[in-house]
């Protein structure tokens, strides 16, 4: 029998004479395949020990005096935990971390590019890149923002200026000075204590989403940032090597902090991150699977990771793409449902939504009318009802471009907002290199991209609204004309009593 054994992020068959060999057998049997497979630079110094041997998927810890065949089967998975992967005991948890399952053949790498430079970024692009769609190269332009910002504040450490952030402490700690010795601990200091979020992990997809979008202000060139450490961040991208980021902890007060610190982290070698090669893992052992070093940072390269609204924008980004998705449908389904409840098309008449000037309502208003009966495309339900003596239909119906208009307005106005955050300049202080100046300010703030997401949740609430008293018409035989609850043999069976329910309570 075989089995594929994972030691510190690769994967290898270890083959299996009889199955009678132990547990035990297998994990030695593994760490000497690994360190055979390794550049000489990479073996230790000192023995490496088994900690245990798991089952890869669900983590069961196998007895090391077990037979094989007895506790596996043929091509079963299984991760081997060395005595050095352990956690510290005083600054992690007692657990010992293992990858939970190795996911195969879902994530094909990209092929095609996306070249960022700091300006020119849209939400479709966020969410592009989000599904691994493309890689991000940077434009040449922003490679040399990148670098004379960074220069300055070279110059600024070698010339020993007072400046927040880089020589001194953080928030209330602003007037510290920092020993030059210890500029680098700083920056470390700052991404560990700041590396407090709680929650669930954000999907890789909305990962890779905040991910690509630091990258994209971080290429403005006015955070300091060197390119070395630029460019790592955009080869984990690239790689798809995605830290462990809590949903929950930001406040957009100074930024989303939290959470782009636990990216930092990550990126640092430590705590928890995600690769399709590697599955859950410790972010060191990932970083190398995927040939990856840790980032090693310099003075203001810390707080340059951390400050900006990163999750906000682009968590509202994807919130965004899908609420204009939603409208347009919305859009499709008022006019089927307008259809078959026999209104009337005469609401929506050019000459009328003229009258008001709004863009929305008139789009709605076209869209509305190209959908229902015309003398290019009949309707047999139209035609049925030409003559009847109802004068106009419900607000529901009728007044379905004004309500809608104006939830296209406002997706409109916060694709607006979110377009020109993403494109921003949200460190703190600002390097500004070509005045050779650096600037504490707050551009951090998250107050315009939390305004336009709020906006966003009244503008799509009303959307839901009118379709929850749509349905209500349908599903309504006092209204509708049609069967109760669009069902035949009602009473035996229930049709879409419960569904309208559902919707009345979103």
């Amino acid at each position: 029998m075989k089995l594929s054994v994972r030691v510190r992020g690769e994967w290898f068959q270890v083959p299996c004479k009889t199955g009678r060999e132990t547990i035990s057998w297998l994990g030695e049997e593994a760490l000497a395949k690994f360190f055979k497979l390794q550049p000489s630079t990479l073996v230790p110094n000192k023995p490496e020990t088994v900690a245990s041997v798991r089952r890869t998927l669900g983590g069961a810890i196998l007895d090391p005096a077990d037979y094989i065949a007895d506790v596996l089967d043929d091509n079963d998975f299984v991760s081997v935990v060395l005595d050095s992967d352990r956690p510290n005991p005083v600054t992690e948890t007692a657990e010992v971390k293992y990858i939970p399952e190795q996911i195969p053949g879902k994530y094909v790498p990209p092929d095609e590019y996306m070249t960022l430079d700091g300006a020119t970024l849209t939400p479709e692009d966020l969410m592009s890149l989000g599904k691994g769609l493309y890689k991000i190269r940077l434009s040449q332009e922003a490679e040399e923002r990148v670098t004379a910002s960074r220069q300055l504040v070279e110059a600024i450490v070698r010339e020993k200026k007072v400046v927040y952030g880089i020589t001194t402490g953080f928030g209330k700690f602003a007037r510290t000075t920092i020993d030059e010795d210890k500029l680098e601990e700083l920056q470390l200091n700052l991404i560990r204590s700041h590396s407090a979020g709680v929650g669930s992990p954000l999907t890789p997809e909305r990962t890779r989403m905040l991910l690509a979008l630091r990258i994209n202000v971080l290429a403005k060139g006015c955070s300091g940032i060197s390119l070395k450490v630029l460019n790592q961040y955009i080869a984990a991208f690239n790689a798809s090597c995605l830290p462990w980021v809590p949903e929950k902890g930001t406040v957009g007060a100074s930024g989303d902090l939290a959470p782009l610190s636990h990216l930092a982290l990550g990126m640092l070698g430590e705590g928890k991150m995600w690769s399709p090669k590697t599955g859950w893992g410790s972010a060191k052992y990932v970083l190398e699977a995927n040939n990856l070093p840790p980032i090693v940072m310099g003075p203001k390269e810390g707080i340059a990771l951390i400050n900006g609204t990163q999750l906000i924008a682009s968590l509202g980004s994807e919130a965004l793409e899908r609420a204009e998705t939603v409208a347009r449908q919305a859009d499709v389904v008022a006019a089927l449902t307008l259809e078959v409840l026999k209104g009337t098309s005469r609401a929506f008449d050019s000459d009328v939504h003229k009258l008001r000037h709004h863009k929305g309502q008139i789009e709605v208003a076209r869209r509305i009318r190209g959908l229902l009966h015309s003398d290019t495309h009949p309707s047999e339900i139209a035609q049925s009802h030409r003559f009847c003596d109802r004068v106009q239909d419900a607000y529901t119906l009728r007044c379905c471009p004004q309500v809608h208009g104006v939830v296209h307005d406002t997706l409109k106005f916060v694709r607006g907002i979110l377009t020109d955050e993403l494109n921003s300049a949200t460190d703190n202080p600002l390097v500004l290199s070509e005045r050779e100046e650096i600037i504490s300010a707050g551009n951090f703030h998250g107050e315009y991209p939390a305004k336009a997401c709020d906006y966003l949740a009244i503008g799509i609430h009303e959307i839901a609204s009118m379709s929850e008293r749509r349905i209500e018409r349908l599903v309504n035989p006092a209204l509708s004309e049609l069967p109760a609850f669009l069902v035949r043999e009602g009473g035996l069976n229930s049709g879409f009593m419960l569904a309208h329910c559902t919707a009345a309570s979103l």
